[in-house]
């Protein structure tokens, strides 16, 4: 395997599990890995990853099932953070990925009708290639 890292972002979306399979084709083409995030507004739980909400941990492991039958490596990862956005770059920068991936709304996103404000926010903050999944 190589050192690439591909990010991927999910809310449950339909749109976001779209951005997930692309994640995963990328990753698995450039001998890469996934990194599998959902971004959480509020304090993480004391009881760490199994405390999470269960939807939250269903998110997440779905993009870990998804990776493991193309046989691409994953990690998981509940980001905790003020805004969806930040959670993304805070983690993107902090796991050191390569390429961040992700839908271009979401749910609950009232942005434009184009792109979701907050993939705008990752887009116009990144400071590594964002693929928008439409």
């Amino acid at each position: 395997m190589s050192d690439v890292k591909v990010l991927v972002t999910t809310d449950g979306s339909n749109l976001s599990e779209q951005a997930v399979d692309t994640a995963v084709k990328l990753a698995k083409a450039l001998g890469g890995s996934v990194v599998g995030v959902t971004v959480v507004i509020a304090p993480p739980p004391a009881g760490g990853f199994e405390c999470e909400d269960p939807s939250v941990r269903e998110r997440l492991t779905k993009i870990s099932e998804k990776a493991r039958e193309s046989g691409v490596e994953c990690e998981i990862v509940a980001e905790h953070a003020g805004t969806v956005w930040e959670g993304i770059l805070e983690c993107a920068h902090r796991l050191d990925v390569d390429y961040i991936v992700m839908a271009s709304r979401g749910l609950g996103s009232f942005g434009s009708l184009l792109l979701g404000s907050e993939t705008q926010k990752v887009l116009h903050q990144a400071d590594r290639p964002v693929l928008v999944v439409r």
